[in-house]
C-alpha cells in the first residue's frame, strides 16, 4: 500500500515512514518537497513529495504536524476523498512543571475529520514515543484506535498490525479521540516523573 506521511520529516513523522517503510510504499510530504525528499533517500523504497503531491499518489495517509500546523488539512481534501486519513496529532501544553492536553473539548482527529468531510478519519500512533519508533526492537503495544467509522477502524487496524508486534484496539468513534490522545501528556509525564525509559500501552487481560 502507498502510505503518505505528511510531516514525515519532524521526529514523529520521519519515525512512523521508517516503520512502516519495511512493508509499505511510503510517500513523505512536506511543505518542502526536497526536504521530504532528503527524508525519504534515507528510507528504503520511501519518496518525497509536496503535500499536495504526496495527498494525491497515496492510498492512505498520516498526518504527523504539529497541532498548530494541522490547518494544511482542509486544503488536502480533494486529493484525501475516499481515504483513510490517521491522526497522530497530541494537542500539547507545558504548564505547572508537566505537559498538559491542549484542548478544553473536543480532539485533533474531530477537527480533522470536520476538514476532511468525504475521508475516512482515525487516531492511532499517539501513544507510542518516536524514540521507540524510530529503533529496530519490536514494540509489543498496544495501540488505541478511534474512528468516524468502523469501516475506518478496520483499514487503520490494519495499518497498525503491518508494524510487527503492535495491536489495535478499538477505541470507540471519533467522539472518544480526545481520551487516547490524553494518553500522551500521561506517558510523557509518568516517564519524566519516574526517571523511565519512555513508556507505551500495553493492556493485560486478568486472568
Amino acid at each position: 500500500m502507498k502510505i503518505a506521511v505528511l510531516g514525515g520529516t519532524g521526529d514523529m513523522g520521519s519515525a512512523i515512514a521508517g516503520r512502516l517503510s519495511r512493508s509499505h510504499g511510503v510517500i513523505i510530504g512536506s511543505r518542502d518537497p526536497e526536504k521530504a525528499k532528503a527524508a525519504a533517500s534515507k528510507m528504503a523504497g520511501a519518496s518525497g513529495d509536496s503535500y499536495e503531491g504526496a495527498s494525491s499518489l497515496c492510498e492512505a495517509a498520516i498526518l504527523a504536524v504539529p497541532y498548530e500546523a494541522m490547518g494544511v488539512a482542509s486544503s488536502l481534501a480533494e486529493p484525501l476523498a475516499g481515504k483513510l486519513v490517521v491522526s497522530v496529532v497530541n494537542p500539547l501544553r507545558f504548564e505547572g512543571g508537566a505537559l498538559r492536553y491542549g484542548l478544553e473539548t473536543g480532539s485533533a482527529a474531530e477537527q480533522l475529520a470536520r476538514m476532511l468531510p468525504d475521508s475516512g478519519v482515525a487516531t492511532a500512533f499517539n501513544g507510542i514515543p518516536f524514540g521507540m519508533l524510530h529503533g529496530e526492537d519490536e514494540l509489543h503495544a498496544d495501540v488505541l484506535v478511534a474512528s468516524t467509522s468502523k469501516e475506518a477502524f478496520e483499514q487503520a487496524a490494519s495499518l497498525v498490525r503491518s508494524v510487527p508486534s503492535l495491536k489495535p484496539l478499538y477505541a470507540g468513534p471519533i467522539v472518544e479521540a480526545q481520551a487516547v490522545e490524553r494518553m500522551t501528556p500521561l506517558l510523557l509525564n509518568l516517564a519524566r516523573w519516574n526517571r523511565s525509559p519512555a513508556l507505551t500501552t500495553r493492556f493485560v487481560p486478568m486472568s
